[in-house]
């Protein structure tokens, strides 16, 4: 495959356009994960893109050769991964959930409320010693480690590395080299895959993710539940967590972007939605980690492609406290209008394209409501075109009536 760097340099140059707020040549769109398109012509399951890398990868890439998007989102083989560990909460094709499924998260406590403080003292800690063994089954032995703060000196080894050798330790440190080599074949895998996508002439939409603070700790320690609880019965624990885990999700933006040379990075909004924080919780729990992350990045050189999953209206005029022409919002449920009228001098609005509409909607339905888009806030630059959430099961066809018009509609 031949090098078709114009190619690439033009999308790359589109989405960069939109992302600062110029007017690019046309509308940037990009068509989501690579959905139905493998299983329904390329003769890949759903459980091999969850768990056979290479094949996963390849299909991608070929269902990129088919849509023709500006830019291409990833779904990796996460499932390679976490399967040895026995990682309790999420279910996935053949793992938990029938064959033809997708993702599914099991919202689940792995830390209880009154280990606050434990958290605050020593992140990293909690996380190997706490975390790991809750919420992966072949963990379970790293509970019974030493502090990791105090394993130091040589008078500190046979205590600090005695639980290893148990049955219980000695299966953490199995199912840990089992991950890791699906790890590294992960790793190198895509990035032979980034370089050959390059090739084609197609950017990644992001290659680094990060998250909200606030949702490190309800997505994978409290809860969703326990979050909920705690914005009432312990408020200022809740809040010098998400201060103590800020520089964390930083870190994980920063590290990953720089890896990939990608200045994407991908931020998912779970909680901060309105059904489940008032705009009084969100300026309070929310919003200010989440604001200094996207600046943290900023300060770096990144963009901030912020996924906001659920209602938002009422906190249009809260996120549009950042710096112009440096973050997307990726918007699911909003009236675009709205956003546009907040936002369009501050920030990049993208997607909106309905989940629902792309899966039962008709290909003449999906022009319409991409010429709408395009008509009312994409025509002066600062919008992306693409989907309101992921694609795992839209219609083929539909993906490439949005994808095809808005390339010959949205023109400048």
């Amino acid at each position: 495959m031949g090098v078709d760097q114009d190619s690439y340099e033009a999308r790359e140059r589109r989405i960069a356009d939109a992302i600062a707020l110029e007017v690019p040549d046309r509308v940037p769109v990009w068509g989501g994960v690579p959905g139905l398109y493998p299983s329904q012509h390329l003769g890949i399951t759903r459980e091999e893109e969850m768990m056979d890398v290479e094949r996963s990868l390849d299909a991608s890439l070929r269902t990129a050769l088919f849509y023709e998007p500006d830019m291409v989102e990833l779904m990796p083989a996460l499932g390679s991964v976490l399967a040895p560990l026995g990682y309790k909460h999420m279910r996935w094709a053949g793992h938990g959930l029938p064959a033809s499924s997708g993702w599914q998260y099991v919202d689940e406590e792995c830390m209880r409320p009154e280990e606050y403080d434990e958290l605050i003292y020593d992140p990293t800690d909690f996380i190997v010693r706490k975390y790991w063994p809750r919420a992966y089954s072949r963990l379970a032995g790293l509970e019974r480690l030493l502090p990791l703060r105090e394993a130091q000196g040589y008078f500190a080894a046979p205590y600090a590395f005695f639980p290893l050798g148990t049955p219980e330790g000695l299966e953490a440190l199995d199912a840990l080299r089992e991950a890791g080599q699906e790890a590294f074949r992960n790793v190198m895998a895509t990035v032979g895959y980034a370089k050959r996508l390059r090739e084609a002439g197609y950017p990644l939409t992001w290659a680094a993710g990060a998250q909200p603070p606030f949702d490190l700790i309800g997505d994978f320690l409290r809860g969703r539940k326990g979050v909920m609880l705690d914005m009432y019965r312990c408020p200022d624990k809740l809040v010098a967590a998400t201060e103590k885990m800020l520089p964390v999700a930083v870190e994980m933006g920063v590290r990953g972007a720089r890896m990939s040379g990608n200045p994407r990075v991908f931020i998912a909004i779970h909680s901060g939605v309105e059904g489940f924080m008032s705009v009084e919780q969100y300026r309070r729990f929310y919003w200010p980690t989440l604001r200094e992350l996207m600046l943290g990045l900023i300060a770096e050189g990144l963009n901030p492609f912020v996924l906001v999953e659920g209602g938002s209206v009422s906190r249009l005029e809260i996120m549009a406290d950042i710096p112009p022409g440096k973050v997307c919002y990726w918007f699911d449920q909003v009236d675009m209008r709205k956003a546009k009228e907040a936002l369009g001098g501050t920030a990049c609005i993208a997607g909106n394209v309905p989940i629902a509409l792309l899966t039962v909607g008709t290909p003449d339905q999906v022009r319409a409501y991409c010429k709408d888009l395009i008509e009312s806030v994409g025509r002066d630059g600062g919008f992306i075109m693409g989907p309101s959430g992921q694609t795992d099961d839209v219609r083929v066809e539909n993906v490439k009536a949005m994808i095809d018009f808005t390339k010959e509609y949205g023109a400048a």
